[in-house]
């Protein structure tokens, strides 16, 4: 057990899940049972018509909005496979069939939505039986780019294959539908929809040609998912290998596309393909669907195939040099990194893909014992070479316009994010559903100690399992921004929060909401608080590095946390976080020396820290702190006893830093010379000069302020008047740069301005 300290983000998220628990304690002792009480047909409507006039403002329950903290909450109380069995299988049930917290199996419920719905987390109606009995459906893990109203509007018959009836945290009852394979949309010609439902006028038999022009005009206004439905209607009277076959399948292959259904849009261009094997949309959207799902070679054959046909045809030959041009950044690892850079900085609020391939170099997957699987080395390595860059499965960035900012936490799991999270599991299951051959790699991926059922398919579609979903990415995804190093960082680095920062961190459990994504290959390499690599992220794109020199078959090891705090913290952090206690030859040190030193240690960090204060004051002020934080430093470095390449003191790098500014703003360069020196010295550097050059004989623990600390002693070394050193020491920190920031090229957008005022050129 630890001592009594502060309380961590681990306990904070200790206290949501004790509450949690109460709730599905509550719950659960009700198990079985029929509700006690339920509102009437009147009061249910009033209710959510109420709810959805405020837009959403005021909902405490899970799935909902919390306008007190700005966050809406996603919470798993329960899980439970999705069905399984086909459809012919199953029993009809009435809602008065339903007992609480029970996934009926073998069973499903017919129902009619009577209310417009709602959106919060889930998309919520308010839906009738055969009976005249209503009941708050809430379906999650619908596609959010689609409006509500398009999923399930007021009117549409919809199936619950084996429901999940469950008592919401308000003390109410809804039926829950995590998993989207279980529920079906029926439109209103299916012979499943009870005949009290079906429309009184039946609609005169429509032809291929109505469906299309239909399709034709969602296309335009760029509503996808219906124009693929209508294509599909159409795609089911058409009469086969006809022209009007092939111009359906070639619009709905178009239509998916858009959507990212690659694999969709695949097979219906090459169903087309096997009527004309020459048709030119068929073989372009072919190319199209293998490009976007990262298959070059198989892109490279079908155009090369279109261009020998038609060869002016201009868009083949631009997509076919761009098909060229990605065969050669998987091969090589070279990309255009400046200027992919200053893309995801146009993005702005919108959305953004790099148009790029992944690269994998000298690691491969392996065992790594009771860690499981691990990434390895595959030759010696040198620092600062390419390991890998890997595009995403899926992300979600925070800096996008319209990113949800959620609290989720799974209870049966026991672990929390707070962040874009709880979107990327969404958007997840979507890819999942649309692209089966690709999710593939996802479910090769570690999800703990959750029971995965057997079936890929039931009634000729994808069975998604959203929790094993949820478990997978919980396990594996990365907090991420955008851009790994921003502009003028020395500036930024102690500047204020804004609104929506303060905001977040008071509702946040972490006192922070991040971006997130999932990319497999990096979901490999396992924690070290003290790591042998670094990541780095560029829009979608995830870059690996190496820290130090690696051997052959050395595990690539990354550190999670990136965090300056205590063992016991990170212990906790890694034990809630991932359910491992971390082994490493740092914690390993500091969990030996005895409790008193460590005590001491965090003491004395705690109150360096607080001079943090005093960037805020007068220079008399800052003057005025100087000497003290000094006497701190030199403190914290006194409870060390080994030497820095085997005990790096981290914990002393916040404190340094404050310590930096005061200087640099008191105009000291010698002072700051020597404290960033000292800074990389603690760090288990051992940095000379030799022949004319700075070499970097050993490299010491590695993290983005690793940099600002060269950076430091090339400006100061210049306002001392050795320019000379400055730019030797200059090129060092470029390599250091590139390996904690994936790439080099940016390096003077970054540091440019704090070079020149400090008079150190470019070239």
């Amino acid at each position: 057990m630890f001592r009594f300290e502060e309380p961590t983000w681990a306990d904070e998220w200790m206290q949501y899940f004790n509450r949690a628990e109460i709730i599905l304690k509550n719950a659960e002792a009700r198990k079985g049972q029929k509700p006690s009480y339920k509102p009437s047909r009147s009061q249910y409507i009033f209710y959510h018509s109420s709810l959805n006039q405020e837009a959403g403002g005021g909902v405490k329950a899970e799935g909902s909005k919390d306008d007190t903290l700005g966050f809406s909450t996603n919470i798993t109380y329960n899980e439970y496979p999705p069905c399984t069995v086909p459809f012919s299988t199953l029993e009809k049930k009435l809602l008065d069939d339903l007992r609480l917290e029970i996934a009926h199996r073998g069973s499903y419920i017919i129902l009619r939505a009577v209310v417009h719905p709602n959106r919060y987390v889930s998309v919520t109606t308010v839906a009738e039986d055969e009976t005249g009995e209503v009941e708050l459906v809430q379906i999650y893990n619908q596609d959010d780019r689609r409006h509500p109203t398009s999923i399930v509007p007021e009117g549409q018959v919809f199936i619950v294959k084996e429901p999940y009836f469950k008592a919401t945290s308000g003390g109410g009852t809804s039926i829950r539908v995590d998993h989207v394979s279980d529920i079906i949309f029926l439109d209103g010609e299916d012979e499943r929809i009870p005949e009290m439902w079906r429309p009184r006028l039946r609609l005169l038999a429509r032809r291929s040609l109505d469906w299309k022009n239909d399709g034709n005009r969602f296309y335009k206004e760029e509503r996808y998912f219906e124009a693929a439905q209508c294509y599909t209607k159409g795609l089911e009277i058409v009469e086969p290998a006809s022209a009007s076959h092939i111009v359906l399948l070639l619009n709905r292959a178009q239509a998916y596309l858009e959507q990212g259904y690659n694999e969709k849009a695949l097979t219906d261009a090459d169903m087309a393909l096997s009527y004309e094997p020459l048709n030119l949309k068929a073989l372009y959207r072919s190319a199209v669907a293998c490009y976007e799902d990262g298959d070059y070679e198989s892109a490279k054959t079908r155009l090369v195939k279109l261009l020998k046909e038609f060869p002016e045809n201009k868009n083949a030959k631009e997509r076919l040099l761009r098909t060229f041009q990605r065969l050669q950044e998987q091969r090589s690892g070279k990309y255009e990194f400046l200027k992919m850079r200053n893309e995801v900085k146009a993005w702005g609020g919108e959305r953004g893909k790099l148009d790029c391939a992944e690269y994998v170099g000298p690691v491969r997957v392996g065992d790594a014992g009771h860690k499981g699987r691990g990434l390895f080395a595959t030759r010696d390595v040198k620092f600062g070479e390419l390991l890998l860059c890997s595009k995403a499965f899926n992300v979600c960035h925070k800096e996008t316009s319209g990113a949800r900012l959620t609290i989720l936490f799974n209870i049966k799991a026991r672990k929390g994010q707070a962040g874009t999270h709880s979107q990327l599991v969404q958007e997840l299951i979507q890819v999942l559903y649309h692209n089966p051959k690709k999710a593939k790699k996802f479910y090769e991926l570690g999800s703990g100690d959750y029971k995965r059922v057997r079936g890929e398919k039931v009634d000729g579609l994808p069975v998604v399992d959203s929790h094993l979903a949820m478990r997978i990415m919980l396990r594996n995804c990365f907090d991420c921004t955008r851009l790994s190093s921003t502009d003028d960082p020395i500036e930024n680095l102690f500047k204020e929060k804004t609104e929506m920062e303060k905001m977040i961190a008071e509702a946040s459990p972490t006192g922070t909401a991040e971006g997130s994504g999932l990319w497999i290959m990096p979901s490999y390499i396992n924690h070290s608080c003290w790591q042998n690599s670094a990541r780095s992220f560029l829009g979608d794109l995830l870059i690996v590095r190496a820290a130090r020199d690696i051997p052959e078959g050395e595990e690539i090891t990354i550190n999670y946390l990136e965090s300056e705090c205590s063992v016991q913290k990170r212990q906790k952090a890694c034990f809630s976080g991932w359910g491992f206690n971390c082994r490493c030859t740092l914690c390993e040190i500091e969990t030996a020396e005895p409790q008193g030193v460590r005590d001491k240690r965090e003491e004395l960090v705690e109150k360096a820290l607080k001079f943090y204060s005093y960037l805020k004051q007068s220079k008399k002020k800052i003057e005025s702190g100087v000497a003290p934080m000094i006497t701190l430093i030199k403190g914290m470095e006194a409870t060390y006893t080994k030497p820095e390449f085997i005990h790096p003191r981290v914990p002393l790098l916040s404190p340094t830093q404050i310590l930096q500014i005061f200087l640099v703003r008191l105009e000291r360069p010698p002072d700051v010379h020597f404290l960033a020196k000292q800074a990389l010295n603690g760090l288990g550097f051992k940095i000379e000069m030799k022949r004319g050059r700075v070499v970097i004989e050993r490299y010491g623990y590695m993290y983005y302020p690793v940099v600002v600390l060269f950076i430091h002693v090339v400006t100061a070394g210049a306002m001392m008047g050795d320019l000379g050193t400055a730019i030797l020491w200059r090129d060092a920190a470029i390599k250091v740069y590139e390996a904690v920031v994936g790439e080099r090229e940016s390096f003077f957008d970054v540091y440019g301005r704090a070079l020149l005022q400090a008079g150190v050129p470019y070239d």
